[in-house]
């Protein structure tokens, strides 16, 4: 029964020993009574009391003038040695060490530097809440308590009581009210949990990503960063890089009329004019102008001038003008200039687009001008203007000019390029080829007096289209010198009447006999024809022709052209002095499909 007892009474000492080194030292609560004593005996007395041991240099002895003399009952050890060196001495425990050093910021002691201590606490289990921002609204002086609820904030004396916002995730905003006066006793801030706001929050992405952010970074503005709502104003801040400036860790919560960064700088909001001379981030709205040397960041909206030398990156509507050496990076609309070296990458352009490469955006109200490329996901209100090509994956209402290439869904407009492309077109496209799906598409088999095998393609709308086509005459084939051509043109075809299209065609066809080119032998084309539909996919045509045949002077001898019938010639003389031309009226008869 004894040894039972033994081994009892051994556990719960191990127990309370194991509990106790697991409180920090200066977590450990004291009770003594100090009368009038000098530092050094206050230092043994509290040590002993504590059952730790002090480490300090003889400069700790030096911040306390005098005597002692305060009675403590059940108080923290930081709690008394606060009261005894009136906030002068910085402690930190170490084991079973508490480490004393004087502080030595002797200039703001004498700009009538105070300081705050205390403890933030929750509001219903008295558990002591760490993680929490404790700030100045005035100075912007600010900290977060430690693993032990514990915070020290520093600040200039002001000139009535302290104002202190105490904010933490998921907890109540809460503002207490300080007598500035230096040494007091430790605070205790209640605050309370916000069920809405947990309730808000949930298991939503904003949430998680907070608690993985919290759970990586837990540096002071980080966690200001995840705790603080607050949104103060200052006239001016200078900083060197993000948090080393005048606004100090609070710098991602106020909003600067003016704001020098040095190299970066981090800021809530600019109302007037911000300079960088590496980057400018701001989380919220930019008004006036923002000058960087290299990146221009902001979360929310812009209006006024904003100016780059590499990168323009806005995540809401942009105003004003805008230019970036190499790129802007708008994820909503653009509703102003936007100018980049070489790119412009917006979710939607309500002002001119213009770009030494490429411009993409959703919806674009005027214009997208791109030295190589325009893409525009969305309607085109206004003109795509590209060196090589222009991109609508939905509708133009405008123009679309390109070197090379248009494509777009749906066309009210004009598109010129080497080649376009339509689904539909409610207008005119200008180039050597267009194809659009429901436009005017037409495979011809004919013949005319030079050619009597004739096929053609005519590609377009009825108001404009392209001819590709090439011919042949049947008496030459076998012989080395089969006569055939190949040509090139374009037309337009007014209805007449529900059956009945006017052809009005301008055709140019270089004539070859057998399988060299050498020579220039070009009849060139102007024929008025009627088309007239039999079936639904087929139709008949019959049209006159006006030939000019454009021919070399000093040239070999050229072949006749004309194998069977045989129009009259009306014109036949030399042409400058190297040409010769010779013309007549001739006729075509032909099947159309499609």
């Amino acid at each position: 029964m004894m040894k039972s007892r033994y081994f009892l009474w051994v556990a719960l000492v191990v127990a309370s020993l194991t509990a106790y080194a697991q409180v920090s030292v200066l977590d450990r609560k004291i009770s003594l009574t100090l009368n009038d004593v000098v530092i050094e005996e206050a230092l043994d007395r509290i040590s002993k009391a504590g059952n730790f041991t002090f480490s300090y240099s003889p400069g700790v002895i030096s911040v306390v003038e005098g005597t002692v003399s305060a009675t403590f009952e059940n108080q923290t050890v930081r709690e008394v040695l606060n009261v005894v060196f009136r906030g002068a001495v910085q402690c930190k425990a170490r084991g079973n060490y508490v480490i004393l050093r004087p502080d030595h910021d002797q200039a703001s002691r004498k700009k009538e530097v105070i300081t705050v201590a205390g403890y933030v606490v929750d509001e219903s289990t008295g558990q002591r809440i760490r993680d929490a921002s404790v700030y100045d609204p005035l100075t912007l002086a600010s900290t977060v308590t430690d693993a032990s609820g514990y915070f020290q904030i520093k600040m200039e004396r002001p000139p009535g009581d302290v104002i202190l916002s105490v904010n933490r995730l998921s907890y109540v905003d809460t503002v207490v009210t300080v007598s500035a006066r230096t040494g007091s006793d430790p605070l205790s801030i209640p605050i309370r949990l916000n069920r809405e706001k947990i309730d808000a929050m949930g298991d939503s992405l904003s949430a998680k990503f907070k608690r993985l952010w919290k759970g990586k970074d837990r540096s002071t503005s980080s966690l200001h960063q995840l705790n603080v709502t607050d949104t103060l104003y200052r006239t001016a801040q200078m900083s060197f890089l993000p948090y080393l400036g005048t606004n100090l860790k609070m710098s991602g919560h106020v909003i600067n009329d003016y704001s020098l960064n040095i190299l970066a700088g981090y800021s809530r909001g600019v109302n007037k004019l911000e300079f960088g001379g590496i980057a400018n981030l701001v989380e919220g709205r930019v008004e006036g102008a923002q000058f960087a040397g290299v990146l221009n960041g902001v979360g929310g909206e812009v209006a006024g001038v904003q100016v780059a030398g590499v990168l323009n990156l806005n995540a809401s509507t942009s105003r004003g003008a805008h230019f970036a050496g190499v790129l802007n990076l708008h994820g909503a609309d653009s509703r102003g200039v936007v100018v980049a070296g070489v790119g412009n990458i917006t979710a939607g352009s309500q002002g001119p687009a213009v770009a030494g490469v490429l411009n993409v955006g959703g919806k674009t109200a005027t214009m997208q001008v791109g030295g190589v490329m325009n893409v525009a996901l969305d309607t085109v209100k206004g003109s795509q203007v590209a060196g090589v090509l222009n991109v609508a994956l939905r509708e133009v209402r405008g123009s679309q000019i390109a070197g090379v290439l248009n494509v777009a869904r749906k066309v009210q407009g004009t598109q010129v390029a080497f080649l376009n492309v339509a689904d539909s077109m409610n207008g005119v496209p200008v180039g050597f080829l267009s194809f659009v799906k429901t436009g005017y598409h037409k495979i011809e088999v004919g013949a005319d007096e030079v050619f009597y095998n004739n096929i053609a393609f005519r590609t377009g709308v009825p108001a404009f289209y392209n001819i590709l086509f090439a011919g042949a005459v049947p008496a030459t084939y076998g012989d080395p010198q089969t006569t055939w051509t190949f040509g090139y043109g374009v037309g337009t075809a007014p209805r007449i009447s529900r059956k009945l299209q006017l052809n009005i065609d301008l055709t140019s066809q270089q004539v070859v006999y057998g399988n060299q080119l050498k020579s220039l032998d070009l009849i060139n084309k102007t024929t008025l024809g009627l088309d007239w539909q039999v079936f639904r996919k087929m139709s008949v045509v019959v049209g006159a022709t006006l030939n000019a045949h454009l021919t070399e002077r000093d040239a070999e001898p050229y072949p006749s052209l004309f194998s069977g019938l045989r129009p009259e010639v009306f014109f036949d003389r030399d042409f400058g002095h190297q040409h010769h031309m010779r013309m007549w009226l001739g006729g075509k008869v032909g099947i159309r499909f499609f």
